[in-house]
Parts: structure tokens; C-alpha cells; sequence
């Protein structure tokens, strides 16, 4: 009887203890299940939907359940310029790179991947200069249309105005001698003028156009037109009359003597021809010969490179990278901008480079 209760005895405590690591087994399983990481999102903690070069974004990690852990995350980018990580806060930041474009972001942790986001990045800074760049342009040529609007209308509406200082003297329909004699000029009288032609005056006469020797004229205000001719004494008309006709003969015999002239020129003999074209030959393959050089040391130059971060790079690509990095420093100076430049590492230079083609 004693033995028998030993044994039931011993049975309550096999059985009690199953119980036990059932419900501790159970409350294990429980509690781990509470903590198994079901979804994860990104929550910005920013409005905006166009980003900024070369700024820092920031995102809340939300996941389910809010416990769960998310040491094991990873976060991905897929602009090359551009880095996405978990910060010591526990949240995911992104730092835009230096390129105007497109950028995703995601996180995955434990083979559960977030909602993928999408940003344009924009460079507000160079978009503002270049716009205000164009708009100055505009600007200024808008004003110089109307500058040169005005003073068009200016010079077509300012009339000029001649007296004749012969008497007698010819109008011709053309600026020639040999032009039709259309009438004849007292002194004194006066013309409105519409332009100089060489050595004659275009002017209206009596509603047409005609041609007067700019030596036997004179420039007159607009009041002295509208005061009207004043008579001169006879005899200087007279003695005027006829230097007027002195004068041109002495025109008509220049004109002959210019055509001769012309007509002997014309005869250059064929040795002064050649040998002019000859010395034009021999200046044109020296400057031709000097351009050549300069290309070559022009070349040799671009050929030059400087070491960046371990990378060799041309002239060309440095001072692009100069230009670009410039718009992310505080005063946009060239100490800021190669200081910029060289906290970056010699893979990050490359990959700019060949981001922009310059590679």
C-alpha cells in the first residue's frame, strides 16, 4: 500500500512537471511570436517630392509588430551618388547625391521588403541662376530692341534740311553728271535732304528726288527751312554763277581723269599680279603653320592630367568637378568648392564622372 502511494505520488510530479514546460514551452513560443517581424514601412518625415542635391532626408521606420527588431536591415539606393543608411537614432537617412535625376529608396530586413519610394532630385540653386541668367538676357535684349526702336523712329521722324550756296546750280535725277538735269538751284534756296551719296546730297526737289554736288550746299536748322529763302545782291549771283559753272567743269574734268586713271590700273601687268599672289601664298602657309603650332600646344595641354583622391584626372574633369561641387558650398567659392571636392573618395570621383559623361 505504501509503495503504491509512492508511485502515484511520483506520477503527480511527472505530470505536474509536463504541465510546467508546456506552459513555460508555450509562453516562450508566445512571446517570440510577439516579436516576429511581420511588415516594414518608411514613413518621410518630410513633405516635399522633389529633393535637393547634397541634403540629408530622414524616414521613420514603422513596423509590425513595433517591437520587432530591425538590427539585420538593409537599405538600398540605386543612384550610385547618392547614400542611404540607418542612423544611430534608428532611422533610415538619405543623403542625395550631386546629379539632378531620379532616385528609389527601400529598406528589406529578414526577407520582408518596404514600400518602394521614388524622389527627383533638383538643383534649385544652378535652376535660380540660370533662370535669372535668362531672364537678364532677355532682359537686356529687350531693351536694346526697343533702344534701337527708338532711335529708328528718332532718325525717321528728325528731318534734315540744305540751302544751296550756287546759283544755277544743277539737280539731276541720279548722283552723276550724266544724270538728267531735272532744274536748276538759286542760292538760297532750300531743300529737305534725304541722304549723302559720296559726293552728292539726295534731296526732294518739287516732290521727287533729286541729286545736288554737296560742295555748292549747306546744313540749315528746321526754323531757318521754315523761314523761307532771302535774296542776295545781283552782282554776287552773278560772279557765284560763274565759279558754279567753273566748278563743274572742274568736276567733270576730275570725273575723266579718275576713269583714265581707273583704266590704267586696270592694265597692271601679269609678273606684279603673279608676284602679289605669290607673297599672298607665302603669308597664308605661315599663319597657317603658326595656327598649326598653337593647336599642338593647346593639345598637349588638355593631355595633362593632376591626381584627385588617387585618380587621375584632366583639366577638363577637374574644373567640372569644381563647377558642380561649387552650388553645395555656403559662399560657392573655388576654396570651398576643391575642398568639397576632395573629402570624396577616388571611386565617388569616377563614378561622377562617368555619371556625367565625362567617362
Amino acid at each position: 500500500m505504501r509503495k503504491q502511494n509512492s508511485i502515484i505520488r511520483i506520477l503527480i510530479i511527472v505530470f505536474a512537471a509536463l504541465i510546467a514546460l508546456l506552459v513555460i514551452g508555450g509562453g516562450i513560443y508566445l512571446f517570440s511570436a510577439s516579436k516576429k517581424l511581420k511588415s516594414i514601412s518608411l514613413q518621410p518625415d518630410f513633405a516635399e517630392t522633389s529633393l535637393e542635391v547634397g541634403t540629408q532626408y530622414t524616414f521613420t521606420i514603422v513596423t509590425t509588430p513595433s517591437k520587432a527588431s530591425i538590427k539585420k536591415a538593409t537599405c538600398t539606393v540605386d543612384d550610385p551618388t547618392s547614400s542611404f543608411e540607418i542612423n544611430d537614432s534608428g532611422k533610415a537617412v538619405l543623403t542625395t547625391g550631386m546629379n539632378e535625376g531620379n532616385v528609389t529608396v527601400y529598406i528589406e530586413c529578414k526577407g520582408i521588403k518596404s514600400q518602394i519610394l521614388t524622389y527627383s532630385i533638383v538643383d534649385s540653386v544652378a535652376r535660380a541662376q540660370a533662370e535669372a541668367a535668362a531672364q537678364a538676357e532677355a532682359q537686356q535684349k529687350a531693351e536694346e530692341e526697343a533702344a534701337a526702336a527708338a532711335e529708328a523712329e528718332a532718325a525717321a521722324t528728325l528731318k534734315k534740311y540744305v540751302k544751296s550756296t550756287g546759283d544755277d546750280v544743277n539737280v539731276r535725277s541720279t548722283n552723276s553728271t550724266d544724270g538728267d538735269i531735272l532744274g536748276k538751284a538759286k542760292k538760297g534756296d532750300m531743300f529737305e535732304k534725304v541722304e549723302d551719296v559720296d559726293d552728292w546730297t539726295h534731296i526732294l526737289y518739287k516732290g521727287q528726288d533729286g541729286y545736288m554736288k554737296t560742295e555748292f550746299l549747306t546744313e540749315i536748322s528746321e526754323e531757318e527751312y521754315n523761314e523761307g529763302p532771302t535774296e542776295e545782291p545781283a552782282e554776287e549771283k552773278k560772279d557765284e554763277k560763274k565759279d558754279e559753272k567753273k566748278e563743274e567743269k572742274k568736276t567733270e574734268n576730275t570725273d575723266n581723269n579718275t576713269n583714265n586713271d581707273n583704266n590704267t590700273q586696270a592694265t597692271q601687268t601679269k609678273e606684279e599680279a603673279e608676284a602679289k599672289a605669290a607673297a599672298d601664298a607665302a603669308k597664308a602657309a605661315e599663319e597657317a603653320a603658326k595656327a598649326a603650332e598653337e593647336a599642338a600646344k593647346a593639345a598637349a595641354a588638355s593631355q595633362q592630367t593632376l591626381s584627385l583622391s588617387g585618380v587621375a584626372v584632366t583639366p577638363a574633369e577637374y574644373k567640372h568637378l569644381l563647377d558642380k561641387f561649387r552650388f553645395a558650398t555656403p559662399n560657392g567659392t573655388d576654396e570651398e568648392a576643391k575642398a568639397e571636392v576632395e573629402i570624396h573618395s577616388g571611386s565617388e570621383i569616377i563614378t561622377i564622372l562617368q555619371y556625367d559623361g565625362y567617362r
